[in-house]
């Protein structure tokens, strides 16, 4: 790569993030250190505690439901898997997303404003816990 005027590496690059030739760049990276907060199970059983007065269907609130408590037999477990939580938390935070938006829009159905701030509440709660 000599002379391209670029970024050279030489060696192994891991856990960084790059900008090259943008003008403006806004970049994020969380590093959880390879175990999930502790504080997500506090956050999944205010979850659960608040769950029916999300609106939700009842599938959705069944699959919700599932989810906050495999989340919470996988952080109990001594080495939880940071990747099955990613993707647990992820689908959390997609139905609670559609509440939350939902409400404010007027879209969501059987959802009203104290919904739709539980719903923007526990987003916050669960971006701090797992980002």
């Amino acid at each position: 790569m000599a002379g391209t005027g670029g970024p050279q590496f030489f060696g192994p690059v891991s856990g960084s993030q790059f900008a090259i030739g943008n003008r403006d760049v806004v970049q994020h990276q969380y590093i959880t250190g390879g175990e999930p907060v502790p504080q997500l199970a506090d956050t999944m059983r205010a979850l659960l505690t608040g769950l029916e007065r999300l609106g939700l269907s009842p599938e959705g609130e069944g699959t919700v439901r599932q989810d906050a408590e495999a989340i919470l037999d996988e952080v109990a477990n001594g080495q939880p898997d940071e990747g099955r939580l990613r993707v647990l938390v992820s689908r959390i935070r997609n139905a609670l997303s559609v509440i939350a938006v939902g409400a404010v829009t007027g879209a969501a159905a059987g959802a009203g404003s104290g919904a739709a701030e539980l719903a923007r509440s526990m987003l916050v709660d669960l971006q701090r816990a797992l980002p």
